[in-house]
């Protein structure tokens, strides 16, 4: 620091008009309050808020308790960034610097607060502790290339780290002369009259602690020292790994000069940023180059989920090139900040065994419990449950209704806002038709669903004609929407689209299993062509044609193309029956 600056008293404050800057939100663990320039540090300020010294040590990482918030000795947990800035218990008081002083050290010697989500926490808004507060959330600012600040504001903390040690009487050690002296004084005695008035305000913790700090952003910076920064205001944020973000917000200048901003206040964590033109438009812009993703699959995975794309016009999509791009051209977007910031995560991550093993149990239970209630609404009809009664008996019509309404509740449930991600929507384009041939081969050879069980589809009335149209949407409203939805997202595509993706593989196969399945009707329509068919072969054809069906989905991103493909493989049975 620049000595020459003790010569001379300090000219008198001029009135300065400053931005707010300090917000107070409310998250999961609480009311807290932030800054702008500082959106990685969460400060909460609680009258009751006490730890002892063993919880403070076993505290999350990136936690800071300032000035008696944890009950014991001040410590500095390198590994873990977990700080105890205090100077009451575990210390001589008299050799040990104010809590104010201690946040000056840590900062000036380098502690970063954008690396890394941070909460400070404290019990009391003293001056002590505010001060402490304002040199960790405007970090950014006491840089060497802001002489400026740092000269305005060190002073400060020094003479209240001296009075709040030491005593009034000892505050010669700041070795200020005389008249800077003085003139630092009454600063600080602004502040502590602002302390005194709003002790007795009826204001909460954070609501004092946010105007302690406004004063004495008005006692440090220029009035003009924001005139340079652009208007940023952070809608969303998430984590898309454990080192790097996506920044959602809206700003008053484009994404280009949006970005080294953001780039100040969220340092190497910042990893992509979508910048909001309006609630309907937005741009994306990848920062970081060695991402697990890019966003050619963020794009992917906001087409899955945006209830604005249609998939009958390809046109109107989230895209653009692997480093920028943007939402719909059409119509905009119908996602929230929040869930934009929600879909660049889930397109950085890559899931593990147990996370994958976790989606293949749902998508399993799923399975089951549709076809549970199908079951349980035959047997009801019935009166008597499959296993007890000849197969000619059986009531196809109730076990589709029952497995098409729990289906349909499932994906109510499951899909909600994503509904692209169970195919909830019309087909994207017609290549899906390319599968068609497969499909109708695999549906003769067994794989479609008709619950023939030797009885005559062309003779039993509304109950057959019923069956007929319920089973194969009862399918793939099952396999290909719950089953192959649930499991997509933990699953890379292929690298070849000729080739099946694991979501269409394991739902193809449990398809193959409900179709064969001793416990229901005999869904296999291979019986009714070929009654010497081996049970081998009819659980080959429906996996196959599981897998067809399974394919068109993916390449239509819609349930509507396997359920045509279904009912076009069962017309094939159908005729070939009719003809025989």
């Amino acid at each position: 620091m620049d000595r020459a600056q003790f010569t001379r008293e300090p000219a008198p404050d001029p009135p300065r008009e400053l931005p707010g800057r300090y917000t107070i939100k409310e998250a999961e663990e609480g009311v807290y309050l932030t800054c702008v320039e500082a959106p990685e540090v969460m400060v909460r300020v609680e009258a009751e808020l006490s730890v002892t010294a063993a919880a403070a040590r076993k505290a999350p990482e990136g936690t800071i308790f300032l000035d008696g918030a944890a009950q014991g000795e001040p410590f500095l947990d390198l590994e873990r960034q977990v700080y105890n800035l205090d100077h009451h218990e575990g210390c001589v008081r008299r050799f040990t610097l104010a809590t104010c002083e201690q946040a000056l050290v840590l900062v000036l010697r380098g502690l970063d607060l954008r690396e890394r989500p941070w909460r400070v926490l404290a019990n009391a808004p003293d001056l002590d502790t505010v001060l402490a507060i304002w040199v960790l959330l405007n970090s950014v600012h006491l840089t060497p290339e802001n002489p400026v600040v740092r000269r305005a504001i060190v002073p400060l903390v020094r003479l209240e780290g001296v009075i709040d040690a030491q005593g009034l009487e000892m505050t010669e050690l700041t070795g200020f002369p005389e008249p800077y002296h003085q003139g630092v004084a009454r600063r600080l005695d602004r502040l502590r009259q602002a302390e005194l008035e709003l002790a007795g305000a009826e204001s909460g913790p954070l609501e004092k602690t946010a105007a302690l700090l406004h004063l004495i952003d008005s006692l440090v910076y220029p009035e003009d020292f924001f005139d340079e920064l652009l208007g940023v205001e952070e809608l969303a944020r998430d984590e898309l790994t454990p080192s790097r973000i996506v920044v959602v917000c809206r700003g008053e200048s484009g994404i280009y000069e949006l970005e080294p901003v953001l780039k100040r206040l969220f340092g190497r964590r910042l990893g992509m940023i979508a910048l909001q033109k309006d609630e309907r438009t937005y741009t994306l812009r990848q920062v970081d180059s060695f991402l697990p993703a890019n966003l050619q699959q963020v794009y992917e995975r906001l087409n899955e989920i945006d209830p604005a794309v249609r998939g009958s016009d390809p046109s109107n999509r989230w895209g653009g090139s692997g480093e920028i791009g943007g939402s719909p051209r059409t119509t905009g977007t119908d996602l929230k900040p929040a869930e934009i910031a929600a879909a660049c995560r889930e397109a950085c991550w890559r899931p593990n065994r147990i996370q994958r093993l976790t989606a293949g149990g749902l998508a399993l239970l799923a399975a089951v419990l549709v076809m549970a209630v199908g079951w349980l609404a035959e047997s009801l009809a019935a009166g008597s449950p499959p296993w007890r009664r000849g197969i000619e008996s059986l009531q196809p019509a109730w076990l589709a209704g029952g497995a098409v309404l729990a289906a349909a509740a499932g994906l109510v449930v499951r899909a909600r806002r994503r509904r692209q991600q169970y195919g909830l929507q019309a087909p994207a384009a017609l290549g899906w038709l390319v599968l068609a041939a497969p499909a109708v081969v695999a549906a003769l050879a067994g794989g479609a669903w008709l619950a023939a069980g030797g009885a005559d589809p062309f003779g039993d009335g509304i109950a057959w004609a019923l069956a007929l149209l319920l089973l194969p949407l009862a399918a793939e409203l099952t396999f290909r929407g719950l089953v192959q939805g649930t499991l997509a997202p933990c699953f890379r595509a292929p690298a070849s689209r000729w080739l099946p993706s694991w979501p269409a593989t394991l739902s193809a196969a449990l398809y193959a299993l409900a179709t064969v399945s001793p416990g229901l009707p005999a869904l296999s329509c291979g019986p009714l062509l070929w009654p010497a068919l081996p049970a081998g072969l009819a659980l080959a054809a429906s996996f196959v044609f599981g897998v067809a069906l399974a394919m068109s989905r993916e390449r239509a991103g819609s349930l509507v193309a396997p359920l045509l493909l279904h009912y076009l493989g069962l017309a094939a049975v159908l005729v070939v029956f009719g003809l025989s």
